[in-house]
């Protein structure tokens, strides 16, 4: 399907100047209409962006919050499903698995998700935490509300991060007894169940009990006949959730217990292109070639053949099991009448086993170990577990009369993680002939963190404050890597690990450990001004800070280096309003952003060593502009309409890179990695005239569309090095196709029956990616230098039904 496009002006500026003048044009219609009475208004959306309630149109930061009926309406049952509905967000998933999700805001995007690097955009769950992201997808249900913060945080928030924080709120117990059951039904024999009740033991006690269990047949059909007849990427989930809410006069605490498993079959990537003239491509070339016919390049050309991201073939019979278990409690104590206290404390625990093809094809080659080109039913695991403690404290205050609002802070946080396991790099067509394998990685991980942060806003009248926060952040990570390769076979594998002076370690004591630490002030600051009802107009300056660290994959003094910190400062306008054109009440939005971002983690595959390697560098520094604009309307009192819609300008100033070639290259001038240019949203929902008795009848429309993205910053050099490593112009050409992915546009559609027939229950049918849209959503592109690209792709059309009782 060919995706929709559209052109905008030339510039970040005349871009910025038109949505200005969009959103402030709105100002004409207040006076017209203030007369009027009994006009429709749009709820009010109450946020904790700033760790207190408030309203969202008064909150001078880039916010976007989705309800419990929201999310419900839209069919968000998962994280990737939050990346259609919020301008500058996009979520993917790190390698193969759908548990391990990878959060990308205003283009600031890991490149790893290894358990030593801190994400740039850090995910809390019930105000904890979740690092590492792994496990993170299996929380999304009975929620209160979901809120994407954009921009550097950390003068409000525990944790520090520069991109932005994304927060879920589960529901909290009620006061009545009551709840809901809903069941689901769907395509690929989707069955689903979920409930929650709430039990008050009496006005201070009460318990809320919910939970979720999933299965779901695979998206991927296995057309290998000779591996067991299991299809891939598919769902058999459960959770449960015990939330515990005490109150009395001045006291408060919310206990909240999570626990949720996984257990899928891997998805496998789709192989897309193969480059015989680099130096891995040119070893895979020579193990795989048959009579002549040369394996790698035949197993591309067969998946190009099915012209089918759903149907692939794979010598692993790749698993994938996560448990998350998280504890949350919440307690405030009401000090004074302007003074409050509260005690923030986080536990986490994730164990993750899985076994993966990382090349999408029926060869041994990246991905668990497998020794040969006999499949592999129950091929060995990786297996990585962690658990971390956490305690923040608040002090929450007013002071001057209730003109100021201010809250300090502290926060300590502390991370233990392991990771075991093999992965193959080439393994020849049988077990005793030539083949390499190496750690995945192997090794423990232990990360520390302290900061002591906090934020004030003066407000010198009714309409001008100024905001103004400050934070110091100290972190230290410390690795012990216990790298192993072997050549030959697996009963080979020996310790790579060298110490200081160079000398290989002995195969019983293969342990090198590293530490380092890192610290920062971080600071924000916020001017606001309100030149009417229902306006804020604010200026901000705020700077973000990610701790360095040391690459568990590492091996010997250069591979073991110390990677930095890194550090941005974004300056931000922002326009929000509450309007109106005639009776039609709107809502819109508008922030325009520039950042400075520096000392960029950059993760980049490596031929060092045995096989295939990652490092993590400091690229030098970049460049993101953009703006973000969302506009909502209830058009009529049946009829809701909204558009949001978002540009991001992210590329790379100064980079000079060594990615596994003999000399260093100029990476400037490159683009971020799959990131899309533009993206835009757009949902309808009407509420159908009819008697009430008969229940609430709705119909909701979405699409989603977004620009192409670049899936390889080292396209800027292909010229370059194809002279260099004398690739032929069909090398050139291939890697050229692959080193962009197209846009794509993906429509939704729901119907809601509510209330039927005056009933407790409701009737919901819904078609996610209606036109069957085949789109990638991320992916390995190495062609470079390893001589593979293969791509993971968004979910297929799914349809469904579902039935819902409260009571």
């Amino acid at each position: 399907m060919k995706a929709v496009s559209f052109q905008l002006p030339n510039t970040t500026f005349q871009r910025s100047l038109i949505c200005i003048a969009l959103a402030s044009a709105s100002f004409g219609y207040v006076a017209n209409v203030a007369a009027q009475q009994e006009l429709r208004v749009l709820e009010e959306i109450v946020v904790t962006a700033r760790r207190r309630e408030e309203n969202l149109q008064e909150v001078p930061v880039a916010v976007t919050a989705m309800g419990e009926d929201y999310l419900r309406n839209q069919n968000i049952t998962e994280l990737n499903d939050l990346g259609t509905q919020v301008p500058s967000l996009r979520v993917s998933n790190g390698g193969t698995s759908t548990n391990e999700p990878v959060i990308s805001i205003r283009g600031q995007r890991p490149t790893d998700s290894t358990l030593g690097l801190d994400a740039a955009i850090p995910i809390y769950f019930a105000d904890i935490v979740m690092t590492p992201s792994f496990g993170t997808n299996l929380g999304m249900y009975d929620l209160s509300n979901v809120q994407v913060l954009k921009g550097p945080q950390g003068t409000l928030f525990g944790r520090n991060s520069t991109g932005g924080a994304l927060l879920i709120t589960p529901k909290r117990p009620g006061t009545e007894l009551g709840g809901y059951f809903e069941g689901k039904v769907g395509d690929f024999n989707l069955v689903s169940a979920e409930g929650a009740v709430d039990i008050p033991v009496n006005d201070n006690l009460q318990f809320r009990l919910s939970g979720r269990k999933v299965t779901r047949d695979g998206y991927q059909e296995n057309v290998r006949s000779d591996l067991v007849n299991e299809d891939f990427w598919d769902e058999d989930s459960e959770a449960l959730r015990l939330g515990v809410n005490f109150e009395t006069d001045g006291f408060s605490n919310l206990l909240t217990l999570d626990w949720g498993q996984n257990d899928m079959f891997s998805r496998v990537p789709v192989p897309a292109a193969y480059n015989s003239s680099t130096n891995l491509g040119f070893l895979i070339g020579a193990f795989y070639t048959q009579d002549g016919v040369n394996l790698a390049q035949q197993a591309v050309d067969e998946q190009a053949a099915r012209d089918d991201a759903f149907k692939i073939a794979t010598d692993v019979l790749g698993k994938d099991k996560i448990e998350n278990t998280v504890v949350a409690n919440v307690t405030e104590v009401e000090l004074t009448a302007d003074l409050s206290f509260k005690n923030i404390f986080g536990y986490r625990n994730v164990e993750w086993n899985r076994a993966n093809d990382a090349d999408g094809t029926a060869l041994p080659m990246f991905g668990s170990e497998t020794g040969g080109l006999v499949p592999t039913f129950n091929p060995d695991e990786i297996s990585s577990e962690s658990e971390q403690f956490s305690d923040e404290i608040q002090l929450v205050g007013s002071a001057f009369d209730y003109a100021m609002d201010w809250i300090v802070g502290g926060y300590v946080y502390e991370m233990k993680g392991s990771q075991t396991g093999l992965v193959q790099i080439i393994a020849a067509p049988s077990p005793s002939t030539f083949s390499i394998f190496q750690s995945a990685p192997e090794g423990d991980v232990k990360n520390t963190a302290a900061g002591l942060f906090g934020e004030g806003t003066y407000n010198f009248s009714d309409q001008l404050s100024w905001t103004v926060g400050l934070r110091y952040s100290s972190d230290k990570r410390e690795v012990t890597t216990k790298y192993r390769t072997a050549i030959g076979n697996i009963a080979a594998l020996t310790c790579a690990v060298s110490d200081e002076n160079g000398v290989l370690l002995p195969d019983d004591n293969c342990a090198r450990t590293e530490s380092e630490t890192y610290s920062s002030p971080t600071w924000r600051t916020s001017l606001n001004y309100k030149p009417a009802e229902g306006h804020l107009l604010y200026g901000s300056i705020s700077t973000g800070y990610r701790a360095g660290g040391i690459n568990l994959r590492g091996f010997d003094n250069e591979t073991l280096q110390p990677f930095d910190e890194e550090t941005v400062i974004t300056y931000e306008i922002g326009h929000k309003a509450d309007w109106r054109i005639a009776t039609v009440p709107v809502r819109s939005n508008l922030a325009i952003y520039w950042q400075d971002y520096k000392d960029i983690q950059k993760s980049q595959s490596t031929t060092a060593g045995t096989g295939f390697g990652v490092v993590t560098v400091n690229a030098a520094k970049a460049t993101i502009a953009g703006l973000e604009f969302d506009i909502v309307a209830s058009v009529t009192d049946n009829l809701t309409m909204s558009f949001a819609y978002s540009y991001v300008d992210a590329g790379y100033d100064e980079w000079i890179s060594d990615q596994g070639w003999d000399k260093e290259v100029d990476l400037s001038d490159s683009d971020f990695v799959y990131i899309p240019e533009q993206t835009a949203t757009v949902s309808v929902n009407y509420y159908l005239p009819i008697d009430p008795s008969f229940g609430d009848l709705s119909l909701s429309a979405s699409g989603y569309w977004q620009t192409e993205m670049t899936t390889d910053e080292t396209a800027v050099v292909y010229d370059e090095q194809a002279a260099v490593q004398n690739w032929t112009a069909e090398n050139l050409a291939i890697a050229k196709s692959v080193s962009e992915v197209d846009g794509y546009t993906v429509f939704n559609l729901r119907a809601d029956w509510r209330s039927v027939m005056g009933s407790a229950f409701d009737v919901a049918l819904y078609a996610n990616n209606v036109t069957d849209e085949e789109y990638v959503a991320g992916g390995l592109n190495v062609i470079d230098s390893l001589g593979w690209t293969a791509f993971t792709y968004g979910a297929p059309r799914t349809v469904g039904a579902s039935v819902r009782y409260s009571f």
